[in-house]
C-alpha cells in the first residue's frame, strides 16, 4: 500500500513510519517546515513540506496515488488558545480528510485519544457515551471530540475510516510523557503516588503502531476502539522498567494517596496548572496516577485482531536508552 501520513516527527507516527516500511508499504509523510525529519528520511519515507492548515487544494496532489491516509498530527495539551488547538485538531482533520476524498484514497485511520470520554466512572469502553461535561480548560479533549465527528463524516462517502483511541502513550522519540517521568526518577527521591501497584493506563507507541496496520486491512472501518491497554503495567512497574534504560537506581517516596486527592482538588480551586500540560487537569493527573486503568481495550483485540508485539521491559529499557542518549547529546 502506499500510505499518507501526517504528524510522522511525532511519537506515535515516527512508530506507524517505520512499522509501515518495515512491512513493505511505502510511506508518505506530510512534514512541518523545520521539524527534525532525519529519523523519517532514514527509514526510506517520501518527504513532502506542509502543514495540515493548509488548504484541500494543497494536500490533493500529495494524496494523489496514496491507498490510506493516517491522520496522527494534532496539538497535545499544547497550552494555546482554542481557536489556535481548533485550527489544527479539528479544521486540520477536515483538511485532510476532504484532500484524501477528493483524491480517491479508500482507508483512512484517524488517532483520537481516551480523552474524549472526559471523566466518567467504572469501566469504559466504547459504548461509553461522549457526552460527559469537560473542564473548560480541557480543549484537547474537546478538539478530539470535535475531530472524531468530523472523521466519521467522511465514513461510507467513497472512503472508510477507523477511529483510534490511545491512552498515555511512551517510547522513543517521546516528548512529554517520558521525559517527564525520567526528570521524577533522576531526582535523589523519587515520587510514587499512593501504593504504585495501581494499573496505569499506559501504551508502547510500537503497540500502537501495530495497531494501525491492523486498522489499515479494513478491519472496524466505521468504529472507534480503545488502545488503553496493550499489556497490564503498574506505575513501579513503569518507573523501574524506564530507570533501567536511564541507568539509575530510584529510591521511592510514597505520598498518600488521600493526601495527593485533597492536594489536587486544592490545587484546582486555587488555579493551579499541570507543570508542562496546562491543560491537563491535576485531579485527572491524579487520577491517572492513583486509580486502577478504566478502560477496556478488549474490543480491538476482538475486531482488529490487535496483538502489541512489545513487552513493557523490552520497550521501556529502550525508551530510557534513547532518552540518556538524548541527554549525552
Amino acid at each position: 500500500m502506499r500510505i499518507f501520513l501526517t504528524g510522522g516527527s511525532g511519537l506515535i507516527g515516527s512508530h506507524i513510519a517505520a512499522r509501515l516500511i518495515r512491512s513493505g508499504h511505502d510511506v508518505v509523510v506530510l512534514q512541518r517546515p523545520n521539524s527534525d525529519s532525519s529519523f523519517l528520511e532514514a527509514h526510506g519515507c517520501e518527504m513532502h513540506v506542509g502543514d495540515v492548515r493548509d488548504g484541500i487544494e494543497y494536500h490533493i496532489p500529495r494524496l494523489r496515488g496514496c491507498d490510506a491516509v493516517v491522520h496522527c498530527a494534532a496539538l497535545i495539551y499544547a497550552s494555546m488558545s482554542w481557536p489556535e488547538v481548533r485550527a489544527v485538531n479539528v479544521d486540520g482533520t477536515r483538511n485532510v480528510l476532504q484532500a484524501a476524498a477528493e483524491a480517491g484514497v479508500s482507508t483512512a485511520v484517524h488517532i483520537s485519544s481516551i480523552a474524549v470520554y472526559g471523566d466518567p466512572e467504572g469501566l469504559i469502553d466504547e459504548s461509553t457515551p461522549l457526552d460527559r461535561p469537560l473542564k473548560p480548560a480541557d480543549l484537547y479533549a474537546r478538539s478530539k471530540r470535535e475531530a472524531e465527528t468530523v472523521a466519521m463524516r467522511f465514513h461510507g462517502r467513497g472512503m472508510e475510516v477507523t477511529i483510534l483511541r490511545p491512552s498515555a502513550v511512551y517510547g522513543e522519540r517521546d516528548r512529554l510523557f517520558a521525559p517527564a517521568l525520567a526528570r521524577m526518577i533522576q531526582l535523589p527521591l523519587t515520587i510514587v503516588m499512593g501504593p504504585g501497584t495501581n494499573t496505569l493506563p499506559v501504551v508502547y507507541a510500537g503497540n500502537i503502531a501495530a495497531g494501525v496496520e491492523s486498522a489499515l486491512s479494513g478491519l472496524g472501518a466505521g468504529r472507534a476502539f480503545n488502545m488503553a491497554t496493550d499489556h497490564p503495567i503498574t506505575q513501579l512497574e513503569l518507573m523501574n522498567g524506564l530507570a533501567v534504560g536511564l541507568g539509575r537506581t530510584p529510591r521511592f517516596i510514597h505520598l498518600p494517596a488521600g493526601l495527593i486527592r485533597a492536594g489536587t482538588n486544592l490545587g484546582e480551586r486555587l488555579g493551579l496548572k499541570t507543570p508542562g500540560a496546562r491543560d491537563l487537569s491535576l485531579t485527572r493527573v491524579a487520577a491517572f496516577a492513583l486509580d486502577d486503568n478504566p478502560f477496556d481495550s478488549s474490543l480491538a483485540r476482538e475486531v482488529l485482531n490487535w496483538d502489541p508485539p512489545h513487552a513493557h521491559q523490552d520497550a521501556l529499557r529502550r525508551t530510557g536508552e534513547w532518552l540518556r542518549n538524548q541527554g549525552r547529546r
